[in-house]
């Protein structure tokens, strides 16, 4: 059974661990260099004006500190914009710079102050703040063979008043990176994918003017990319199997590819086209 007198030499046990603790993390505090805090950024919000007062989703706002990128976020609202700004200590005191799509704001007198609170400020913008416009997009056949020499050819149709500067295809989710559409004059745009991944895929299709304003889809671009030994599985039915109404049935649809269908002709039919 404890005693007052242990109870009493506890307590002072744990004041005792208590204020020692209490000694030593102001010196591990201390002893931690500021270079180590991270910078707190400065936060910018408000009304976008001028030839900006329509500009809306997709639009990119960036700020700049002696031509550095320091800060830039894209736009969600309508002639609105949010923006946080990311310099250092040695920034402090220095002006800075906004761009909305390439475009240079008009003058303003604001400079840069670590970790300040957020400030409301609107800036105007006078320029092409108007997107391309997507007329048509597609990708013919959406069924390809993934032996990298099948292909999937992407068509577009893009317009803009200003000209087009850039139309791209991001195929990052078969490790190919970001690829340009080759232009075919009229405002036309093509480009060829191939696969050795297979899976079910959906491209981000970009085209952007030469004010920087760009026009992005995400849904239209999707393909499906098969391996030989998924065909039958896909196009025979619950069986795989592959009777020769599935095989005509193939043969005439469009959508799936001349590789997929020389490649289950070839597999089920030594003859070829002459057994359909």
């Amino acid at each position: 059974m404890m005693t007052i007198k242990d109870k009493h030499l506890k307590v002072l046990s744990c004041l005792v661990i208590l204020l020692l603790g209490m000694l030593f993390v102001p010196a591990a505090s201390a002893s931690s260099s500021s270079s180590d805090i991270p910078p707190i950024p400065s936060a910018f919000k408000g009304n976008l004006k001028g030839d900006a007062e329509h500009a809306g989703p997709g639009l990119v706002i960036s700020a700049y500190i002696d031509s550095k990128l320091v800060g830039s976020n894209t736009l969600t609202e309508v002639g609105e914009y949010k923006l946080a700004v990311n310099g250092t200590e040695q920034d402090n005191g220095k002006a800075i710079t906004f761009k909305l799509g390439g475009v240079a704001s008009e003058p303003v007198s604001v400079t840069y102050k670590h970790g300040d609170a957020p400030v409301k400020l609107d800036l105007t913008f006078n320029g092409d703040f108007i997107p391309p416009t997507i007329e048509t997009l597609s990708a013919f056949p959406t069924y390809i063979l993934n032996d990298g020499k099948d292909f999937s050819t992407v068509k577009a149709k893009v317009v803009d008043d200003s000209g087009i500067k850039s139309v791209t295809l991001d195929l990052s989710p078969i490790s190919q990176g970001v690829v340009s559409l080759k232009s075919e004059g009229g405002d036309l745009y093509t480009y060829d994918i191939t696969s050795t991944e297979a899976g079910e895929f959906k491209f981000q299709f970009t085209a952007a003017n030469p004010s920087g304003n760009s026009v992005v889809d995400k849904d239209r671009i999707s393909i499906t990319v098969l391996k030989e030994n998924q065909l039958a599985t896909t196009f025979g039915g619950s069986d795989g199997i592959f009777s020769p109404e599935e095989i005509a049935n193939l043969v005439k649809d469009n959508n799936v590819s001349s590789g997929v269908k020389y490649a289950v002709l070839g597999t089920y039919f030594a003859d070829g086209w002459d057994r359909i």
